[in-house]
């Protein structure tokens, strides 16, 4: 939410994040650069939900949670509470010119409070709804109001004037949802339905475009024209004309899996997959196969070694999950198995990329069946080996030259090692494992390291293992991910939540870094936003490695 009269100047409000921070108001006088958090005493377990902004600046509202406002009058210094509204809790509220607008939660009309910004009067409805008619949905921004009305006679109202007079409701425009945002030319308003969507440029007049995803969550002006639309699953676009759209990144969500492939890098999230080539020059990224707001979850990949071109993956689709193989760095897909039941890591065999394995999990007749599907075909044919258990990562053992020893991570159940690629399985430890990562010590030997709750290493095979100093340690953590890099080691952190009474709950702590072969490891966050770190991968060719995170897209750090 940005101010009118400085454009510098913005704000943004938090929620709390268990073992992290709590919720706050933080305000940015250098676009971003640099934020200030502001002083402000909500009521326990409360936050804002949205920030409504005078077109000066200097004022503020702020809905909470509970339906109630807080107001500042001096650009978000101080902060109390203000009844704007007659005591009606508030669904929506926004800045119109020097008056507010807002819905009551439990009522389908609008309210005004004139003069808000100044000396608010009490709030009247605006009258433009007929009897047997009520607002579905609506936006405002600048002085015009778009509000879609629903009843007979209903469609798109718009008033230009903060509510004081009202165009008919557009009939052609029933349902659906509306964006009202100001530009340099006139306020426009973009009207969505599930069969079209409808742009007005600000001359009052409607014309159907085209939309890069499911549905436009917000859009805006670019300096250099056009426009930057946000869908929520597929992310940024950039387009001049409504027609042809350039994707700008991945967007802020879970991205589960990375991946560099040829020359190529490959980010898995919750709802599909996204490609760039390397070195990254560019912001924008193909997305091969389409992207869906659920059941196109990337659960991993893996790249075979011997010819990066080549890459496994397993992938949720739905109520099932499929095992696929691309030999063009991901620009295609072909689907080897499908299952009802949930897969997670995939492995290839560092000799023949036709020997995959995933792991897997199921109910039959009501018990769980656990373990590892092999196949030794490409995926034309598939075994199943009942391990009692899922695994979260695999790791082949450099020191075997036949490649059919695998490091399996069981969570919970801790590690495990097959000497015969899955299909028999030996209890190594039972310290928490999300990931394990063999590397060389330099005297020939392997060292296993596993993550969980600590960072632990074995110099003996996995018969003893000892815990990793972390310096400047803060309590309890979850390691999900490793990576390594000419002898440096990379661990991702998240979030924890232990039950209990009290439950252990914190935030994690981004990047980790070795350079003892995983003996102490210290921060190498940077600048790295505070969010969970779900994958690593690194490209050796550019040296760098990048993040994927919970929430906010892929990050790279130089190496």
């Amino acid at each position: 939410m940005g101010s009118h009269a400085n454009p510098k100047r913005w704000w943004l409000a938090t929620t709390s994040l268990p073992g992290a921070h709590k919720s706050g108001v933080f305000r940015t006088d250098n676009k971003g650069g640099s934020w200030e958090r502001l002083d402000i005493e909500l009521p326990e377990s409360e936050y804002f939900q949205s920030l409504s902004v005078h077109r000066e600046g200097q004022v503020l509202v702020g809905l909470t949670a509970s339906a109630d406002t807080f107001v500042s009058r001096d650009g978000g210094d101080t902060w109390q509470a203000e009844d704007l509204t007659g005591g009606r809790p508030v669904f929506k509220l926004a800045f119109l010119g020097d008056d507010l607008v807002f819905q009551p939660s439990q009522e389908g009309a609008l309210y005004a409070v004139r003069d808000a910004s100044g000396e608010p009067q009490p709030p009247v409805e605006l009258k433009f709804l007929e009897d047997g008619q009520f607002i579905f949905a609506w936006d405002a921004d600048g002085s015009t109001i778009g509000a879609v009305v629903l009843g007979r006679e209903g469609g798109l109202a718009v008033s230009r004037d903060a509510g004081d007079t009202w165009d008919a409701p557009r009939r052609d425009l029933y349902g659906g949802s509306v964006l009202v945002r100001t530009f340099p030319a006139g306020n426009q308003i973009l009207h969505q339905s599930s069969a079209v969507t409808q742009l007005d440029s600000g001359d009052g007049t409607f014309r159907k475009v085209k939309r890069p995803g499911d549905l436009v969550a917000d859009f805006c002006p670019l300096p250099e024209g056009g426009w930057l639309t946000a869908d929520r699953v597929h992310g940024l676009y950039s387009t001049r004309d409504w027609k042809r759209f350039n994707r700008v990144g991945v967007p802020a969500a879970p991205v589960t899996a990375l991946a560099v492939s040829e020359e190529t890098l490959l980010a898995g999230t919750e709802t599909g997959l996204f490609r760039s080539p390397l070195p990254i020059t560019r912001p924008d990224w193909d997305s091969p196969g389409g992207l869906f707001i659920s059941g196109n979850h990337i659960v991993d990949m893996d790249v075979w070694a011997e010819n990066p071109s080549l890459v496994w993956r397993t992938r949720r689709v739905n109520l099932s999950c499929t095992a696929e193989r691309s030999s063009d760095a991901g620009e295609t897909w072909l689907q080897t198995g499908v299952w009802p039941d949930t897969i997670f890591a995939v492995h290839i065999h560092p000799q023949d990329p036709d020997r995959v394995m995933h792991s897997f999990g199921y109910l039959n007749n009501g018990v769980e069946v656990l373990g590892v599907r092999t196949t030794n075909d490409g995926g034309s044919s598939w075994v199943e080996h009942d391990h009692g258990r899922f695994y979260l990562d695999f790791a082949a053992d450099p020191s075997d030259a036949d490649g059919n020893r695998v490091w399996m991570a069981s969570y919970t159940n801790g590690l495990y090692y097959s000497e015969d690629f899955g299909a028999s399985w030996e209890a190594k430890t039972t310290d928490e494992a999300n990931a394990v990562l063999v590397t060389t010590d330099g005297t020939g030997g392997s060292r296993v390291l596993i993550g969980g709750e600590a960072i632990r290493y074995s110099d003996d095979g996995g018969t003893t293992f000892h815990t990793s100093r972390i310096k400047h340690d803060s309590g309890p953590l979850r390691v999900v991910d490793f990576a390594q890099h000419d002898g440096i080691l990379f661990a991702a952190t998240a979030s924890i939540w232990y039950p209990g009474n009290p439950p252990v709950v914190t935030a994690g702590r981004g990047v980790l870094r070795s350079t003892d072969n995983g003996t102490t490891w210290q921060d190498a966050s940077g600048d790295l936003p505070f969010l969970d770190v779900r994958a690593l991968t690194v490209d050796p060719d550019q040296r760098f490695l990048y993040a994927g995170l919970q929430g906010g897209s892929v990050h790279r750090l130089a190496l």
